[in-house]
């Protein structure tokens, strides 16, 4: 009988309480479904996998291959760096004599010394190549050293430091290609330099340096040639006058500046940083200098901005003044609320004195402070004074005035010394709620400018009432007032 080897394998804690949560959520008859088949769906699920696994993953390998290769591909058949495209001026040492091609010219110019050919003008832009020999030990030696003649050890505990300062310095910023380091070419071709004594050329193998003269090179060439398979591409890389080589399919000629620039042969490669660190010092001088001028304009235009909220600010009633105009307001609109109750206490008043038979010479509305929203009405009447006399005249008149009046809510005499007087109380507040379901009735009846009320008796002419414009300050007088009398008659 076959056991499935995945029977005996421990469930994953964290996949369980995951399972356990999900199917928690699920209604209850979902979840007794789902117990149920769950196997079925997780042996399923992992054949499927499984399936897939095998189809799509030598696809992907194969696809990653072809990818690979196409990158390759597109990478050699792109444009290739060469020494003319990087260097302005191309200088090379041979074994026992040195070559200088400048920029622009087709012709080199050749001499014993390599300092003598380079000046420290084109230096910065010169390419100083040359073909350094390993050591006994098979590691290539220093440079610098080579270059002088000093010596050929890379050991720098060797070395003397200040022959390898002294090196330094006269190589200068020119940049070291050692040719002897080149990457070896590819199958079936064979490369070959040209320059000052040497006749340099490096295979799929190994690269060999031949020296050769002005006479013999064409000799040289068709010997290293001959020493590879008939079906080898030779491609030579050289200034000088090639009429002199017999015509060859095997062999392409190309100028120095197409010789191809390898980077393992470039010993002083500047970096990112040394190579472009002074422009991005220029481009970094710059883009500071246009942020300090978007800066400072900025902040010319916030001040600007900052000086407007300043003055708008100051325009705006803050703390204590805001508080105080609300309040002022809040108190405007309070006696605006009551403006229409000073012309029915007036209306009402001179429909009381007529209706009431009262002799009055002159009557007054006032508010006890006018500086505040209206409370109370004070109406003052002056009856003449010949006409009630003592207690028995004054007291009936005083009632049928109350009782006449539709808004006084209490009347009373008075301390005066001449004449007869009385004063009487209006609620502003009551009468306020009493009058506002009137009051855009009312509002549409032209006020009254002057109210004049003729006597009620026949026992003289009619009295005139004044107006609001003619009314004067009530000046209370000596001695004990009399108490206000209500509607009712009553003290």
């Amino acid at each position: 009988m076959s056991q499935d080897p995945n029977s005996n394998r421990t469930p994953n804690p964290m996949v369980e309480n995951l399972r356990q949560k999900l199917v928690s959520r699920m209604p209850a008859g979902l979840q007794s479904k789902l117990e149920e088949h769950l196997p079925t769906l997780q042996s399923n699920a992992k054949v499927g996998l499984e399936g897939a696994q095998e189809f799509l993953g030598p696809l992907w390998q194969e696809l990653r291959t072809i990818m690979r290769n196409t990158s390759k591909k597109l990478a050699k058949a792109g444009p290739s760096a060469t020494v003319g495209s990087t260097f302005r001026h191309l200088c090379f040492v041979g074994l026992n004599r040195s070559e200088l091609l400048m920029s622009g010219e087709s012709q080199s110019v050749f001499n014993d010394n390599w300092p003598d050919l380079t000046s420290d003008n084109i230096k910065r832009h010169t390419a100083l190549m040359f073909f350094a020999p390993r050591g006994l030990d098979g590691k290539p030696v220093n440079p610098y050293l080579f270059l002088v003649g000093e010596g050929t050890t890379e050991d720098s505990d060797i070395a003397d430091p200040n022959i390898v300062s002294l090196a330094e310095q006269t190589v200068g910023p020119m940049a070291l290609l050692d040719l002897c380091r080149i990457t070896p070419a590819t199958p079936n071709t064979v490369n070959m330099l040209l320059v000052a004594d040497t006749l340099f050329h490096w295979d799929v193998k190994d690269n060999y340096v031949l020296p050769t003269t002005a006479t013999s090179w064409v000799r040289d060439v068709e010997m290293v040639l001959k020493s590879y398979p008939r079906t080898t591409r030779a491609h030579l890389y050289t200034q000088w006058d090639t009429d002199l080589l017999p015509p060859s399919d095997r062999i392409t000629i190309h100028s120095l500046r197409d010789f191809p620039l390898d980077d393992d042969t470039w010993l002083n490669q500047p970096t990112f940083q040394e190579r472009y660190g002074s422009h991005m010092m220029v481009f970094g001088i710059i883009a500071a200098s246009l942020t300090y001028a978007g800066l400072w304009y900025q902040g010319k235009t916030l001040q600007d901005l900052t000086d407007q909220l300043s003055v708008v600010e100051q325009q705006i009633p803050r703390g204590g003044q805001f508080s105080d105009l609300e309040r002022a307001i809040t108190e405007q609109e309070k006696m605006w609320s009551k403006r229409d109750l000073f012309g029915v206490v007036v209306k009402d008043t001179a429909r009381a004195i007529q209706n009431s038979g009262l002799k009055a010479t002159s009557f007054e509305i006032r508010v006890s402070e006018p500086e505040n929203p209206p409370t109370t009405y004070v109406v003052t009447i002056d009856a003449a004074a010949d006409v009630y006399q003592g207690w028995l005249q004054q007291e009936p008149i005083a009632r049928s005035l109350i009782l006449n009046s539709a808004v006084l809510d209490a009347i009373r005499k008075p301390p005066t010394t001449t004449g007869f007087k009385l004063e009487g109380l209006v609620n502003a507040n009551a009468l306020a709620r009493d009058f506002k379901p009137y009051a855009s009735q009312l509002r549409t009846v032209p006020a009254v400018s002057a109210t004049t009320a003729p006597s009620a008796t026949a026992s003289g002419p009619a009295q005139p009432f004044v107006t609001q414009s003619d009314v004067r300050t009530l000046e209370p007088a000596a001695g004990n007032p009399q108490p206000y009398l209500n509607e009712g008659g009553t003290e």
